[in-house]
């Protein structure tokens, strides 16, 4: 059975480069394939301990961050009191009954209400907000990062939970911010809240950065010749310029785009809606699905980023592992569900400067 679509091949070895003993160190919760963790290592964070329930994932995070505590678990049965306390905690709580992604749409009041109710199909996937209260409790982690989509502050219960991080004394930071202004050919809103104790101040006065545009992350294979009517076949139709690498979406009203003057939409976990296409000089089209090491790319992983299959897991794990959600194409569901590297790099880095100047002042 095929469990990759299009394949994540790398080219040459991962490098994994240690951070200093002396480094902060950080939790990393719901960590995925680790894209918060890979931007966090590249900000001069030690990562001490890692956490997700889909063993699949947990197989790509350890091969890329080796030596690294690693634990398979439910997070809301965790004793929090057998983990080791950090400077920073990491969370990117579960998000699929939070994303309008797959056709939900915002909740209505009746909706929120339901939310309330056992029978409730998300309870428990939003609930999982819960745990990052639950270890804070336990180790009052000077600074917590928590990311997830644009719509979670619409949760019914999100003023409660936030209530009970400022009950903790947090100071809270709030807001949404978009991958494409942090180095990433994509465009990717998220909520991001940063969390601090008494006497940490974290600056997150945004950064500037020259732009990057899907081109930037695009092979240059055409795909194949279109010799037929296609889903997108109204898109190619609106590009005129022979030459120039377009991006179309399979997508209702999408329109093409220039590669070389736009981003990629978001980058999502459920299939692949992104093409590239582009007119040869006698008029004929060529276009191709992006691979999944474009979509890598787009969310800032290193080319020799390594991403397990459930066959991966299932050689090294057992036979009978099984992927946490769709095993159509486990791949583009790690790809999709990461958190973008070049966001957690720079919260990273501003976390680690009011670390630091705390500490200075003490």
């Amino acid at each position: 059975m095929s469990v990759a679509l299009l394949p994540c091949p790398v080219t040459e070895p991962h490098h994994y480069e240690p951070a200093a003993a002396d480094a902060p160190t950080v939790t990393d919760f719901f960590c995925g394939a680790g894209g918060s963790s890979e931007g966090l290592r590249q900000a001069g964070f030690r990562l001490r301990i890692a956490c997700n329930h889909d063993p699949v994932s947990k197989l790509t995070h350890q091969w890329n961050h080796p030596g690294v505590e690693h634990r398979l678990a439910n997070l809301a049965e965790t004793d929090f009191t057998q983990l080791p306390s950090t400077s920073v905690l990491w969370a990117s709580p579960s998000c699929v009954w939070h994303s309008r992604a797959g056709g939900r749409k915002r909740p209505s009041a009746a909706d929120r209400v339901q939310e309330l109710r056992r029978d409730d199909a998300g309870s428990l996937d939003r609930a999982t907000a819960f745990a990052v209260i639950a270890a804070a409790e336990v180790h009052l982690y000077p600074v917590i990062i928590i990311e997830n989509v644009v719509e979670f502050c619409d949760w019914i219960l999100f003023d409660w939970w936030l209530d009970g991080l400022l009950a903790l004394g947090y100071t809270a930071q709030l807001g949404i911010y978009d991958a494409a202004d942090f180095g990433h050919a994509q465009n990717r809103r998220r909520w991001i809240g940063v969390f601090t104790q008494p006497g940490i101040h974290i600056d997150l006065t945004p950064q500037t950065l020259a732009p990057v545009y899907a081109a930037a992350i695009l092979d240059p294979d055409p795909g194949e010749l279109v010799t037929r009517p296609m889903y997108i076949t109204p898109q190619i139709q609106q590009i005129t310029e022979p030459g120039v690498v377009h991006l179309a979406t399979y997508r209702n009203h999408a329109r093409a785009l220039r590669a070389d003057t736009h981003r990629l939409p978001t980058v999502t976990a459920g299939g692949n809606h992104h093409a590239r296409v582009v007119l040869d000089e006698d008029g004929r089209a060529w276009q191709r699905l992006l691979r999944h090491r474009e979509c890598a790319r787009a969310q800032g992983f290193p080319d020799t980023y390594r991403f397990a299959t459930l066959r991966d897991a299932r050689r090294e794990l057992g036979p009978d592992v099984q992927s946490i959600g769709s095993t159509r194409d486990v791949v583009k569901r790690q790809i999709g569900n990461a958190v973008p590297v070049g966001l957690a790099r720079w919260l990273g880095t501003r976390a680690a400067a009011g670390l630091a100047a705390s500490a200075a002042a003490a």
